[in-house]
């Protein structure tokens, strides 16, 4: 009985021509504002790429993203915001509402204001950007999205960790200016190490010559390093471009050992000698 009494109220209030003619134009003019909104979003977020793509490129796939998703939100509220307007609502009490709401909840979501307090310095600080090599802990990975609350980073095996921003306290990034090359070599103690010396030195100037697009330094032998079990550790030493120095610790080390090869100079490794003692009975 209820709903009938209701029923016929919207129907007596909406079908008469002066009112739903007034219906018509506030819809009208809802649609009109949602178009506007819609377009201004478009617009400012094409500006936005525009600028940003001038400056460094993993800078911008990690803000646009960002922008993006913010930019979108704020067109929902504006959007909202309109239509309780157009229809009489008064939404300053709801906003009034939410804020008392949203208040209650901060008290209680500390590690979620964290996680937003650490996102935007990591961003603001330009820590890490969409693309750089991270390690966390004992994981590393490729960074594939940054927000607010929660950065994503994809192991080499296919792993897709989502770690929060306020857990990312001490962290590595690959990607900073430059990286090193680092690969040890031993030789038999029995071994001439002067000559052994002189042929690393050799193989890496050999190597640095096919590889000048990501030397930054040229690599240098440090000679001995360290006198382990299986024999005498010399180190060659390049600086390199970030994410290069993987590729060349391989090329360097397959020089290494087919050039040692063909030399007829074998790799030391560890041996033990077992002594039987005879005991007499």
């Amino acid at each position: 009985m209820v709903w009938q009494e209701f029923l016929e109220e919207f129907y007596a209030k909406f079908t008469h021509p002066e009112k739903l003619g007034h219906l018509l134009f506030k819809i009208l003019n809802i649609i009109v504002i949602i178009v506007v909104i819609f377009f201004a979003f478009k617009l400012i977020t094409w500006i936005l790429k525009r600028y940003l793509r001038k400056h460094k490129e993993r800078r911008a796939l990690t803000i646009i993203p960002l922008i993006n998703s913010l930019l979108r939100y704020l067109a929902f509220f504006i959007a909202i915001i309109a239509v309780l307007r157009e229809f009489g609502v008064n939404y300053g009490a709801i906003l009034a509402g939410a804020g008392v709401i949203g208040l209650a909840v901060g008290f209680g979501a500390q590690t979620l204001i964290r996680d937003f307090i650490s996102g935007f310095f990591i961003l603001f600080e330009d820590l890490i950007s969409v693309g750089d090599v991270i390690n966390v802990g004992n994981e590393s990975g490729t960074v594939e999205k940054i927000g607010l609350r929660t950065t994503q980073y994809r192991e080499f095996s296919g792993i897709l960790r989502t770690i929060p921003n306020g857990e990312l306290t001490r962290f590595g990034n690959f990607n900073r200016d430059f990286m090193r090359v680092i690969v040890p070599i031993d030789f038999d103690y029995d071994f001439d190490i002067n000559k052994g010396f002189k042929i690393i030195e050799q193989i890496a100037q050999a190597w640095a010559k096919e590889n000048q697009s990501i030397i930054m330094e040229q690599p240098i032998v440090q000679g001995v390093i360290g006198f382990g079990k299986a024999g005498i550790t010399l180190r060659i030493v390049a600086k390199v471009q970030p994410q290069t120095q993987w590729q060349a610790e391989r090329e360097l080390r397959l020089l290494i050992k087919t050039t040692l090869d063909q030399l007829g100079i074998g790799i030391p490794f560890d041996q033990q000698t077992v002594h039987v003692k005879q005991v007499n009975k």
